[in-house]
């Protein structure tokens, strides 16, 4: 059997006790305890407020830091590199103030100091900017959202979260072929356990378009396959960074190897749209 992903269903007020099971489910507390230090990445794209669909709920940070804290998980720090500035959301939505609740420090990426880190056979990015509270920590705790893109990535989930790692001022070179530039990035800087926050998902763009209540979460420790399986619940198929993802090795990709456990895909997934989808550079569009 391959990968498990877990998918369930939960109302926006439900966040916190969904991300609390799904990681118990996991058995996260096994996989993240040995770790001498874990960050848990937010996704915030832009100062938006989470009902929508573009950044994490607070909640499912809270029912991340309640599940650490009961297990005797300590040794937390929360951080986001956003297009925004990110430490106005941690004021205005409450980050700041559920992380100083458990007593963990909250980072803004984009503000951190970087280090140069080479990249192991590269396909086209030889190296990286790399936050350096990234590079202190040995394991990440991913919490992206569900959202499409409205370049070549499609979709933005697990995998593409990992950009805020990045040093903001070398951010923006991600987005010329990213499909490649994922790829190197990934050796260097991987998620160790997902837990995406699909309460609310986003079509038509990830800032410029429009919330979605799905009302699903999802978690794995295969980013590839976590990816995957998001990518069908938004009726997004073959998406060429999860592809070549598989292709790497990072992952399954193939839902047919996938054990998807809770909820169906077919009983949540939904038709999402993207703008601006060039069909001469990328093909035709993704879909089911």
């Amino acid at each position: 059997m391959g990968p498990v992903v877990w998918l369930v269903k939960a109302t926006e007020a439900e966040g916190r006790e969904a991300t609390i099971r799904l990681m118990e489910e996991l058995d996260a507390a096994a996989i993240l305890r040995p770790k001498s230090r874990i960050m848990i990445k937010l996704n915030i794209t832009a100062n938006l407020p989470p009902e929508s669909g573009v950044i994490t709920f607070p909640s499912v940070l809270d029912g991340a830091l309640a599940y650490l804290a009961d297990h005797g998980i300590r040794n937390v720090i929360v951080a986001e590199g956003g297009g925004d500035d990110v430490s106005v959301a941690f004021e205005r939505f409450g980050y700041r103030e559920v992380a100083a609740r458990y007593g963990v420090p909250i980072v803004d990426l984009n503000r951190d100091e970087a280090e140069w880190v080479e990249v192991p056979n590269p396909l086209v990015v030889p190296r990286f900017s790399i936050t350096k509270t990234v590079r202190s920590c040995d394991a990440i705790l991913n919490l992206p959202c569900l959202k499409v893109h409205n370049a070549d990535a499609v979709v933005t989930i697990c995998m593409k979260n990992m950009m805020g790692c990045i040093e903001r001022c070398r951010r923006g070179e991600m987005h010329k072929g990213i499909t490649q530039r994922l790829m190197d990035l990934l050796k260097i800087v991987r998620p160790t356990v997902n837990v995406v926050d699909g309460l609310v998902g986003r079509t038509w763009g990830e800032i410029h378009g429009e919330p979605v209540g799905m009302g699903v979460m999802l978690a794995g420790t295969d980013m590839v396959a976590v990816d995957a399986v998001g990518a069908a619940t938004m009726d997004m198929l073959n998406v060429p960074h999860i592809e070549l993802a598989a292709k790497h090795g990072y992952g399954v990709s193939d839902l047919s190897h996938i054990e998807v456990r809770g909820e169906p895909i077919g009983a949540v997934r939904r038709h999402f749209r993207r703008r601006g989808w060039n069909a001469a550079t990328w093909g035709a569009e993704p879909k089911a």
